[in-house]
């Protein structure tokens, strides 16, 4: 289990594709790189992936499997994904804990500032909102987030400002596809 706070952003170096998996190269903040070692379990935008390989300050992953229910698809090199890497063992993880086990891509339909927050607008494919009610706690791109509202297969997650500094909330846009993980199945 995570605990579903992201600790940092990384930035895509590179990307290489063949017909079954995809390795990503990712420039890691020092404060999380000095965390990561050769087969490390971790998060990467809510994704639990395997370091690979580290060179310098890029950390490197396989994705395979994932690549049908995430967002790795769109990714390009430039973008930031957000990093946690999986607690020490005993750790409390607390409401909200994120298993790592994407359900499905989800797309952002508005962002609205409201004060110090964003209130942050997501539709949620119909397969998985019969899953979710307001109050329950959701994974967004790796980050534990409480539901506010629901209005049909939209829900509505508000973000404090603060983030910005430490997760990629301030590259999403209108039409953003994010990763969603359903805490209240398991």
């Amino acid at each position: 289990m995570f605990k579903g706070i992201v600790q940092g952003t990384g930035i895509i170096k590179k990307i290489s594709k063949n017909d079954e998996t995809q390795r990503y190269g990712i420039i890691f903040p020092k404060n999380v790189l000095d965390l990561v070692e050769k087969n490390t379990v971790m998060l990467l935008n809510g994704c639990s992936v395997t370091v690979v390989r580290i060179t310098g300050d890029v950390v490197y992953f396989d994705i395979d499997q994932a690549l049908n229910t995430t967002t790795f698809d769109s990714l390009d090199v430039g973008n930031h994904v957000n990093l946690e890497i999986h607690p020490k063992f005993g750790v409390t993880v607390g409401r909200g804990g994120l298993t790592g086990k994407i359900k499905g891509v989800a797309i952002v339909e508005d962002i609205i500032e409201a004060g110090n927050c964003l209130k942050v607008y997501i539709n949620i494919p119909k397969t998985l909102t019969e899953n979710i009610s307001e109050r329950d706690d959701i994974g967004i791109n790796g980050m534990s987030s409480y539901i506010e509202e629901i209005s049909g297969d939209i829900i509505c997650i508000s973000y404090n400002k603060d983030l910005f500094n430490t997760t990629n909330l301030n590259t999403l846009t209108k039409n953003s596809p994010v990763n969603v993980e359903i805490l209240n199945e398991w």
